[in-house]
């Protein structure tokens, strides 16, 4: 955010400005990533799929705010996995059938998860946690997980601030 430096050389205001951003990225995704729909708990697989889907969308719906392929999705079947890439943030999810666990990889978020069938919504709970770590417990939905890989992202300056303003001598 070299811009906000330039504009404001108050280094206290350019990070208020900054947490500003961020705070308004993620408010997007919160108003764009629709809650999962619930079902499947007792299958990995399909409760996967709807989980998937809810991040496809936030992830759509980033890109169009953020600007296009920022944010990209992929979804492989057969066994499920998806992806998710952000600049050179990545984080997988892939479906252990056997034993209907989500193995979840990248951002710190690594372990095995399962279903929260007791939320309102698609959620998912790390079963790697000690009842002592932090984060312990703690639901993994899918803004949670699309406000972690673009953790560091701002939106965009708007053209209309860079001007003069109304007055112009």
């Amino acid at each position: 955010m070299a811009s906000d430096e330039e504009l404001n050389p108050n280094p206290i205001v350019a990070m208020a400005m900054r947490i500003r951003a961020r705070k308004d990225v993620g408010a997007a995704i919160d108003s764009a990533t629709p809650a999962a729909a619930r079902g499947g708990e007792d299958d990995a697989a399909a409760a996967l799929a709807s989980f998937a889907e809810a991040l496809n969308v936030g992830a759509r719906r980033l890109n169009s705010i953020l600007g296009p392929n920022r944010m990209k999705f992929v979804r492989i079947e057969k066994p499920l996995r998806v992806r998710l890439r952000f600049d050179d943030k990545r984080v997988s999810l892939d479906v252990d059938e056997p034993r209907q666990l989500v193995i979840v990889r990248g951002l710190g978020l690594d372990g095995e998860y399962q279903f929260d069938a007791g939320g309102d919504g698609q959620a998912l709970i790390n079963l790697s946690k000690l009842s002592t770590d932090a984060g312990y417990g703690e639901r993994l939905t899918p803004n949670v997980l699309l406000k972690a890989i673009s953790e560091d992202t701002a939106l965009p300056r708007p053209a209309h601030l860079d001007g003069l303003g109304p007055i112009s001598l």
